[in-house]
């Protein structure tokens, strides 16, 4: 049976492999964007225990420096740090020269990010120089950057040019993405905007994650009756609130994952449905030979299940190729897509539809051809 199946789906190779490639274009998409989705949820670098405060009404409001002392004492926080995005361009404004910049305080910024791995002697003379910085190691690789160079970053969002020293590297194996960006001292800011006492983010390291409700219902109490209220979310659900920016992504690609299904499962049902229409009189004369209805069904199932799961190995390797591309494309601008790659659980997906795709298409030609009457089938030309 399995070499009789074989044998039909190389009879036109041309369509058969048409249909093969049309079933993996399509899986790739839905490949692509489920690993996006998965990636999305894991918000790679996010601790379960860091909170950020910022202004309730939008990012572009910045908090007053005072806040940070009502924020360090509050019960279960262990560590609290300000920081500031800079968000300015270095060279020039083109993609490949934009990350991310921070000012921060370096006497704290340690106890909020201890997973972050700098060299003592580096990160000293960072902390001791009010012009210096630290860069991710992935990033000074990419720039060439070298302790001692000069970075010169020229302020869009802020009025103001910094001219920076790098001081040392640091490193942040369980998140890459973590790695593309700059650090150096608030303090630097401050005086080149003239001291306006303001911080865009606070950062809190609690005990436990247990704790989390507790000190966002205190932290935002406090502040609630001010003229800076704050919002308080966790790290993972901040870090996804830029994607939200977009709109609804999980909507928009559950919407398009399903229109590629549908439209995969019409168009390889009609291309195997023209298939079994050819073969009507050969599958009359397998009758006349003996051959049950559940055989033949078997027969015409096997071909379209072959394709789909050809197809759907065909998207998998096709998206193992382009999703650590893709990631490391778009990490810069997102780095909660520094993780983005091809998971056993989007695999295993994949080949699932892959399978439903070869049952879906392949019954009904399966169905029509067990119920084919011999007399019936002889009489149509092959």
């Amino acid at each position: 049976m399995g070499k009789l199946a074989w044998r039909n789906l190389l009879r036109n190779k041309r369509r058969t492999v048409l249909t093969i490639g049309s079933v993996a274009t399509a899986l790739l998409l839905l490949s692509l964007l489920m690993s996006i989705l998965a990636a999305m949820e894991r918000a790679e670098g996010s601790a379960d225990n860091r909170l950020v405060v910022r202004h309730a009404v939008s990012l572009t409001f910045d908090l007053p420096e005072a806040y940070w002392q009502k924020l360090q004492p509050l019960q279960h926080v262990q560590a609290s740090t300000p920081l500031d995005w800079f968000g300015g361009t270095y060279k020039d404004d083109r993609p490949q020269n934009f990350f991310a910049q921070f000012a921060c305080d370096p006497a704290t910024f340690r106890t909020v990010w201890p997973e972050y791995r700098f060299e003592e002697q580096e990160y000293a003379a960072f902390a001791a120089e009010r012009t210096a910085c630290v860069a991710g190691a992935a990033l000074a690789a990419k720039h060439g950057w070298k302790v001692g160079d000069r970075i010169v970053l020229k302020g869009t969002i802020y009025p103001t040019d910094l001219e920076l020293v790098l001081r040392g590297t640091y490193t942040e194996p369980s998140a890459p993405a973590a790695e593309k960006q700059i650090l150096f001292h608030r303090q630097y800011l401050q005086e080149s905007l003239g001291n306006p006492g303001t911080v865009g983010t606070y950062w809190l390291r609690l005990d436990s994650p247990q704790s989390i409700p507790a000190v966002v219902q205190t932290a935002e109490a406090l502040f609630v009756n001010s003229s800076a209220p704050v919002r308080v979310e966790t790290e993972k659900a901040f870090q996804l609130s830029f994607l939200e920016m977009l709109g609804n992504i999980r909507m928009l690609f559950g919407a398009i994952g399903l229109a590629v299904i549908v439209s995969i499962l019409f168009m390889v049902a009609n291309t195997l449905a023209m298939a079994a229409r050819e073969r009507t009189r050969e599958i009359a004369i397998l009758k006349t030979l003996g051959f049950r209805r559940p055989a033949l069904m078997t027969l015409v199932v096997s071909e379209s299940m072959a394709i789909g799961l050809c197809g759907a190995v065909l998207s998998l390797l096709l998206a193992m190729g382009l999703l650590g591309g893709l990631g490391r494309f778009i990490e810069d601008f997102f780095p909660v897509f520094g993780s983005v790659r091809l998971t056993p659980a989007v695999g295993a997906t994949v080949l699932a539809l892959g399978a439903v795709i070869g049952l879906v298409t392949g019954g009904f030609p399966a169905y029509d051809a067990a119920r084919l009457r011999i007399a019936e089938g002889l009489r149509r030309l092959a």
